[in-house]
C-alpha cells in the first residue's frame, strides 16, 4: 500500500463549485425577488390602493351631493313631478358610493392582516439567506482552496520524468561465420 494519494482529475470539484456560485447567484435572486414582492404588496395596499378609493370616496361623494342638490332643486321648482331622472342619479351614486367604502374597508382589513399573515413566512427565510449570503460564498472560497492544494500535491506527486538516451542502435548479433 502506498501513503500517497492519487489523484487524477480535478475536474470534477472545479465543475461543483462553478455549479455553486451559479445556484448562489440564483438563490439571492430568488430570495430577493421574494421580500420585494412582500414589499411591494404592502406598498400597493398602502398607497396605492388606498389613494385610489380614497380619491374614488370624494369624487363619488361630491357628485352624490351634486345629484342631490338637482333632486332637491327639481323638487322645489316642480314639487308635483317625478324627477324620476334625478332619483335614478342619485341612487345610482350612492350605489357606486357604498361600494367605494366598501372597497375601502377591505383594503383597511388587508392592511391590519398583511403583515401578521406575510412576517412569519419571510422569517422563515431569515436562515436561507444567512445561507446564500455567508455559508455557501465560504464554501466556495474553502473549494476553491482545496482545489489549489489538490493541484499542487498533484503535481509535487507526479514522478520527475528524466529525459532517457535515445536508445541505442544494436545490431542484432550476426551469426557465426558471417562477415
Amino acid at each position: 500500500m502506498s501513503n500517497q494519494a492519487r489523484i487524477s482529475s480535478i475536474d470534477a470539484l472545479e465543475a461543483f463549485r462553478a455549479e455553486l456560485i451559479q445556484y448562489i447567484e440564483k438563490a439571492r435572486v430568488a430570495l430577493e425577488d421574494m421580500t420585494g414582492e412582500a414589499r411591494r404588496t404592502r406598498t400597493w395596499l398602502d398607497v396605492d390602493r388606498t389613494q385610489h378609493w380614497g380619491a374614488q370616496l370624494r369624487k363619488l361623494t361630491k357628485l352624490l351631493h351634486q345629484a342631490e342638490e338637482e333632486l332637491y332643486s327639481a323638487n322645489l321648482s316642480n314639487p308635483h313631478a317625478s324627477n324620476a331622472l334625478q332619483k335614478l342619479a342619485v341612487a345610482k351614486l350612492q350605489r357606486k358610493l357604498d361600494e367605494a367604502e366598501a372597497k375601502l374597508r377591505v383594503i383597511k382589513h388587508w392592511r391590519q392582516i398583511y403583515d401578521n399573515r406575510t412576517s412569519p413566512l419571510l422569517r422563515q427565510l431569515e436562515p436561507m439567506f444567512f445561507r446564500v449570503g455567508q455559508h455557501l460564498p465560504k464554501a466556495v472560497h474553502s473549494l476553491g482552496e482545496s482545489i489549489k492544494t489538490l493541484q499542487a500535491y498533484a503535481e509535487s506527486s507526479r514522478p520527475t520524468q528524466l529525459k532517457a538516451p535515445p536508445p541505442e542502435t544494436l545490431e542484432p548479433p550476426s551469426p557465426e561465420g558471417a562477415p
